[in-house]
């Protein structure tokens, strides 16, 4: 168990650390004409350098020949550019439904559920996040999701701190999205039947905590400046311990009391659709 912890611990690390390299900056461009420009420097094409800035809450894009520059160099101001971008929203609210489908060991008992393998394994998803963005690409927040399956019988719940990265279309409308967690995973299991007895007796409740992970991908889709549409598959990993049988004492003359085999993991993926509002920077 803490083998798997372990793995997804550092895939968190690597992502938070090519997350940082991917910030926002700005290049300073000076023309020979003694004109200084903050903005962004792309690749030089044909002796032209293709330079792009905002103004009045417009990406305006150009071409600079290279014999009219003075003095360039990049990176000069770290997120200047996105403390007065209108465009972008740097605080975003979403909340999300859909459904949730469980992966690893699932065993199906006749009279617990009538349903299928399938059936049994598939259930409905909610999250919601809140991020602060402080550059167009880079935001961090938090989550929190709920999952069910066998109408309430087991329920996962997820909390836990997030990385996210934006990708823009070039109308800078809409984006694309990934958000990695690393958080505290609760789950908790129902009727679940106590092992080594003849008797059908059942535990009405038992939980179980540990840590887990949540890797998110998605689009938005504008609606308006405030508002947005958004699809979203996620998959989200656990492995349940530290259990807790609420009136252990009432099944203690059967032998210790555990999961066991009837659902052994948190390992679900995700399909949720929904809407992420958007706090949008004052103007200046």
């Amino acid at each position: 168990m803490k083998k798997h912890y372990t793995i997804f611990f550092r895939i968190f690390l690597i992502l938070s650390f090519f997350f940082s390299l991917s910030a926002s900056a700005q290049d300073m461009l000076v023309t020979k004409s003694m004109d200084t420009l903050n903005c962004r420097i792309g690749k030089l094409e044909n002796d032209k350098y293709l330079i792009s800035f905002y103004r009045n809450n417009r990406k305006m894009e150009g071409y600079i020949h290279k014999d009219s520059i003075l003095f360039l160099e990049k990176n000069v101001f770290r997120s200047l550019r996105s403390n007065r971008l209108l465009l972008h929203p740097i605080t975003d609210f979403s909340i999300d439904a859909g459904v949730t489908h469980q992966y690893g060991t699932f065993q199906i008992e006749d009279d617990l559920t009538s349903k299928s393998n399938f059936g049994a394994r598939t259930g409905f998803y909610i999250g919601a996040d809140v991020i602060l963005y402080p550059n167009e690409h880079i935001g961090f927040g938090v989550k929190y999701n709920f999952r069910s399956l066998l109408g309430g019988d087991i329920l996962y719940h997820y909390a836990g701190p997030l990385m996210s990265w934006r990708i823009w279309e070039k109308n800078n409308k809409n984006y694309w999205f990934l958000t990695a967690s690393f958080g505290w995973a609760k789950m908790i299991q129902k009727n679940a039947p106590v092992e080594g007895i003849l008797e059908r007796q059942r535990i009405k409740y038992m939980s179980a905590n540990t840590f887990g992970g949540d890797l998110s991908v998605g689009y938005h889709y504008r609606l308006s400046q405030r508002v947005s549409a958004r699809i979203k598959l996620s998959g989200i990993i656990g492995w349940p311990n530290r259990v807790t049988v609420r009136d252990a004492k009432k099944y203690s003359s059967y032998g210790p009391v555990k999961i066991g085999d009837y659902c052994d993991n948190m390992n679900t993926l995700n399909l949720s659709v929904g809407f992420t509002f958007h706090r949008i920077r004052p103007s200046y």
